[in-house]
């Protein structure tokens, strides 16, 4: 029986593919931010100095604003669907993101998942208004999304046969390396199609379920 599914966040539940991005487009810091992703990318600078700088950039901004932001991101068509269809069948839903924290924690509010991983920004001041403080916790670096997902499986005793992992991105090929059954949403890369047992091209979560029967009735 299928008793875990692992979702990647940005651009498989919710629409936006980069949250980062998506965030510094909204708050006007995309320019400055480009410089620091070149040269994550190419890396001449750690993962975790990257998101240090990359997070700082929007020191002194408030959380409600981040919040407002990340709600107006869209969830994909069915994916609230998709988690109510695997809670219901008793299967454990999880968010394994190298995003935020903060929007995993608010999709697993609004769609009762859990556990959820994202990488965690910090605030100070008043509790009704905190504001970003420069601060960031790497929880799940891009690359690192296979010991994440080994250790929540241990501490479920939950097996890869009984995993389904859904992502997009060649950071969640770890995920699938994990998984019995993996499923791409709009791939970005075609690496991570061919690694899939499932591709969903159009970034639409509907069809998922009557695959899933298709492709693995018995884990269903």
């Amino acid at each position: 029986m299928l008793k875990l599914a692992v979702f990647d966040l940005d651009g498989t539940l919710k629409q936006a593919p980069d949250p980062y991005v998506y965030l510094h487009e909204r708050l006007g810091t995309l320019e400055a931010a480009e410089v620091f992703t070149a040269r994550g990318l190419s890396g001449e600078i750690p993962y975790d100095e990257w998101l240090r700088l990359d997070t700082g950039l929007w020191t002194g901004t408030p959380r409600s604003v981040l919040v407002r932001h990340l709600h107006e991101n869209p969830y994909l068509p069915g994916a609230r669907e998709t988690v109510a269809a695997l809670k219901a069948a008793g299967v454990i839903v999880a968010i394994v993101s190298s995003g935020l924290l903060l929007h995993a924690q608010m999709v697993a509010e609004e769609l009762g998942i859990g556990p959820v991983i994202g990488n965690e920004l910090f605030f100070d001041g008043d509790e009704d208004n905190p504001v970003v403080n420069g601060r960031v916790r790497t929880h799940c670096p891009y690359s690192a999304k296979r010991p994440i997902l080994h250790q929540m499986q241990a501490h479920l005793g939950v097996t890869p046969a009984e995993t389904l992992a859904v992502g997009d991105t060649r950071s969640d090929l770890g995920l699938f390396e994990l998984a019995a059954v993996r499923v791409a949403v709009n791939p970005n890369h075609p690496q991570v199609a061919t690694a899939a047992d499932i591709v969903l091209a159009d970034g639409d979560l509907r069809p998922l379920l009557d695959r899933l029967h298709g492709v693995a009735p018995l884990l269903w």
